[in-house]
């Protein structure tokens, strides 16, 4: 269930996607992971449909489904791991990186 501005939520939680990918990229796991579990925060507190989420962060039901999301659940695990190698088990950003990754989830 999403509130009455879907495209909009939408919308932001892909600049999520987009903002994971371009952490990732640059091996900025912490912030990367800040970013996705901002996302996946957002998309339990509105409790999305099934389809949504397999959008976001992919299916995996059998080798044969294997659907990698916008989130792609390898990079995802990646970044966890490097995360607990750098000993920072539980993502943290100081509050300038909050900003500036909640500032890509509300430009449109």
């Amino acid at each position: 269930m999403l509130c009455r501005d879907e495209a909009g939520v939408i919308d932001k939680l892909c600049n999520l996607g987009d903002k994971f990918n371009e952490l990732y990229a640059r091996k900025e796991y912490t912030r990367a992971m800040f970013a996705y579990h901002t996302a996946s925060s957002v998309a339990v507190f509105l409790e999305m449909d099934r389809e949504t989420l397999n959008f976001f962060f992919g299916n995996a039901n059998t080798e044969d489904t294997d659907e990698k999301g916008l989130f792609d659940r390898d990079k995802v695990h990646r970044a966890q791991w490097e995360c607990i190698v750098q000993d920072r088990p539980v993502p943290y950003v100081d509050a300038h990186d909050m900003t500036e990754i909640l500032k890509c989830a509300v430009q449109r």
